[in-house]
């Protein structure tokens, strides 16, 4: 029977992993706050609208968590399978952030940025 506990397999791979998720957080609040966007899992855009940004980031910490299991539970057994899970879950989270940054460089380019200031001022 495999460990249940211990170290993690994968821990250099769970660092890029959760430095992937991280970026996704930061450029999906900067689209959002600052580009006045909407986010398109509906999901992720529910959590927001119920919780704000610390809808968004719960929701990522608790993704992040569970495939962080599943890489460890298929990882104890069999230690390829767990592998490639875990380069597939990175490669995964990579699409958004350069998706997110893709479509800001466009905007950029084409001078249909407008940055609204956060926080927004005080009503008078």
């Amino acid at each position: 029977m495999p460990r249940l506990f211990g170290h993690v397999l994968y821990p250099d791979r769970y660092a890029w992993y959760v430095l992937v998720s991280a970026l996704d957080i930061m450029i999906t609040v900067t689209v959002l706050v600052h580009l006045g966007m909407r986010e398109a899992n509906t999901f992720a855009q529910w959590s927001i609208n119920q919780f704000g940004t610390w809808g968004l980031i719960g929701l990522k910490f608790l993704s992040v968590i569970l495939v962080v299991l599943i890489c460890e539970y298929i990882g104890r057994r069999d230690v390829t399978r767990g592998r490639r899970l875990t380069v597939v879950a990175i490669a995964v989270s990579v699409f958004p952030v350069t998706a997110a940054l893709v479509q800001v460089a466009y905007l950029a380019v084409w001078g249909d940025v407008y940055w609204e200031q956060w926080p927004p001022p005080p009503h008078p």
